[in-house]
């Protein structure tokens, strides 16, 4: 499943967070029940670099390089 993501600005907004937010429930509704968690997605940019997309104890959303691959 392929999806577009927004790109990322200079400098973010609630409303570039709120579009991304959207984003990731379009692209993940099917794929990940209702209420079910992760502690982690892996993420592949367009020239095949894997990335973690994490939450902070803040609420904060993180994304790290990875060299994990899907299980």
């Amino acid at each position: 499943m392929n999806t577009q993501f927004p790109p990322a600005p200079e400098r973010y907004t609630p409303a570039w967070a709120n579009n991304l937010a959207q984003a990731l429930r379009r692209y993940f509704g099917a794929a990940v029940s209702q209420d079910e968690e992760t502690p982690r997605v892996v993420l592949r940019a367009p020239n095949g670099s894997l990335f973690d997309l994490t939450v902070d104890n803040a609420g904060v959303l993180v994304v790290t390089p990875t060299e994990k691959a899907r299980a």
